[in-house]
């Protein structure tokens, strides 16, 4: 009984041990299944999220550039001339008064002020004109011509279209200019180019002014106006050379330059002023290569003053910022940043502007060398204050905008402040952005040039017609002595 009782406890044990070893198998099975199917729901929950962040960087990345792209948009809305290189005519200001406008309230009424001179019609000065023979005097009687009278003057104009017959007689010359049977007298041609260049009137509409002014007496063709303006630029070589070399005697020379189109394509004008001379250039490519077609600042050796183009820093002996312009940037840095280091900057350049003004109106030359050394130690302070606002910018635009100002002013510190180092040289280049005004409106009226030729004999003309002005000569007088190959121009 013994033997057969331990005989089924073994079998009943070794059933058990089977069973816990198929137990056991099952369980490593199921085990192995449960792990697998849950590390693939995890491996896809994982490359599931890893998709997600990459859409998400690249939808922060798509943000950043968009903000970017705002800010850039909202500066160019915000530029206008207050605060950038654009001109005034290009300002659409809203009804509201601007928080940031470039002018200053000065309490004065609007019109003119008290002192001011004003222009008006004068007995006295009429009859000073017609002494010295500039207005022609007729006198109309009314009643009895005879003892005291009261005169009263009526200012007019009249348009006569009058032919001067020239009579040879015997072996008397011809000059050559009278060769032809019929031509047209330098007083028409000048009055012409004056009207092309001063009044910037297009050919088509001379010729209809004309022939209305005269009640069809003159007859001109637009083929007509081209040849007077052609014949122009043929004598005014001798008055372009005269005024270029008086330019290139002056210790300071105003430089500026601005695109035109011509045929489609871009054109450069550029001017060289000083207060009594401009020239004008016409070239077809902006850079170095038209600088030196002109050949006039490769040959100075004075003071350049202009509005950072960094090509003119290859020419003179020095060379001077327009002041009035990183003013602008300036503005439109404390507009878009609210940073304190810009204001801080114009202050500080408008102080030492009326500070050298102050010292020349006692008859001071300079300024002396220990102010020089703090002026330009304050100027440092106020680049570093902006470089540790620069940090705190948050709009990549704007610091990147902000930084490219802060180099400009580090690197061209010595040329924004050699206005205070040279009494000579003025604060700004505001006489050469007048004198390019022209060209500008030139441009909105016509919209174009129609050859490149045509453009340099505008330049010519205008050379003329700007000098004449800064000489208080009239343009009329100096065009026409051009054509008589004569020179009204010191």
């Amino acid at each position: 009984m013994a033997a057969n009782y331990e005989k089924n406890l073994f079998n009943h044990n070794q059933s058990l041990t089977l069973e816990n070893e198929k137990l056991k198998t099952k369980i490593a099975r199921i085990e192995s299944e449960t792990a697998n199917k849950y590390l693939g729901i995890i491996d896809r929950l994982n490359e599931a999220l890893e998709t997600s962040m990459q859409k998400c960087s690249l939808l922060e990345e798509r943000i950043t550039k968009l903000e970017t792209e705002v800010d850039r948009l909202r500066k160019q809305l915000n530029n206008d001339s207050s605060n950038s290189s654009k001109p005034p005519s290009t300002d659409i200001k809203p009804n509201a008064p601007n928080t940031y406008n470039g002018r200053t309230k000065t309490g004065k009424k609007s019109g003119g002020q008290e002192g001011h001179k004003g222009r008006y019609l004068c007995r006295t000065s009429i009859e000073e004109k017609i002494d010295k023979g500039l207005i022609k005097h007729e006198v109309v009687h009314h009643g009895e011509p005879v003892g005291n009278y009261v005169s009263k003057y009526v200012i007019d104009i009249k348009i006569e279209t009058i032919a001067t017959e020239h009579r040879f007689y015997g072996d008397t010359d011809i000059p050559m200019e009278l060769r032809p049977d019929v031509q047209y007298g330098s007083e028409l041609k000048a009055f012409v180019a004056t009207l092309a260049g001063q009044g910037l009137v297009a050919s088509n509409r001379i010729v209809d002014m004309l022939s209305a002014w005269t009640n069809g007496a003159l007859e001109l063709s637009d083929g007509t106006i081209y040849n007077f303006l052609t014949e122009f630029n043929s004598k005014v070589k001798s008055c372009v050379e005269t005024i270029k070399e008086k330019l290139l005697n002056n210790i300071v020379l105003h430089v500026d330059e601005t695109i035109a189109r011509v045929n489609a394509r871009n054109m450069c004008f550029r001017n060289y002023s000083d207060k009594k001379h401009v020239l004008y250039t016409a070239n077809q490519t902006k850079g170095k290569k038209g600088i030196e077609d002109d050949d006039i600042l490769p040959q100075f050796i004075g003071t350049l003053v202009h509005d950072h183009n960094t090509v003119n820093y290859n020419y003179g002996s020095a060379n001077g910022e327009c002041n009035v312009h990183v003013i602008r940037y300036l503005q439109a840095n404390s507009e878009n940043t609210r940073h304190c280091w810009s204001d801080e900057m114009i202050d500080f350049l408008l102080m030492l502007k009326q500070s050298k003004d102050l010292a020349i109106s006692f008859g001071i030359e300079r300024f002396e060398q220990d102010d020089l050394d703090r002026y330009r130690k304050r100027y440092g302070e106020i680049v570093e204050e902006g470089f540790e606002a620069l940090k705190n910018t948050k709009s990549r635009f704007y610091q990147k905008e902000e930084k490219k100002l802060l180099n400009r002013l580090k690197k061209y510190r010595d040329n924004h402040l050699l206005f205070a180092e040279d009494f000579a040289v003025p604060f700004d280049n505001n006489l050469s952005e007048r004198d390019l005004r022209m060209i500008k409106t030139k441009g909105k009226v016509s919209g174009c040039f129609r050859s490149l030729a045509g453009a340099k004999t505008f330049a010519n003309l205008m050379s003329v017609i700007k000098t004449a002005i800064k000489q208080n000569v009239s343009p009329y007088l100096a065009i026409r002595a051009v054509f008589n190959g004569e020179s009204r121009l010191a």
